[in-house]
């Protein structure tokens, strides 16, 4: 794994995280789910690493 996949592998986790403290700490659904629509955006810019 290169360093542009590991960046984008924690960037991914860090938005999965925060969206997750976010509904812990009361923020509403349509909120949180705005938070991981982020997550879904990265994932469908991303192209899959080819073997």
């Amino acid at each position: 794994m290169n360093l542009t996949d590991r960046a984008i592998w924690a960037e991914l986790k860090f938005r999965i995280l925060e969206a997750a403290m976010n509904l812990e700490n009361g923020e509403s659904d349509d909120f949180v789910i705005s938070k991981l629509m982020e997550v879904v955006e990265i994932l469908e810019n991303t192209e899959p690493q080819r073997m």
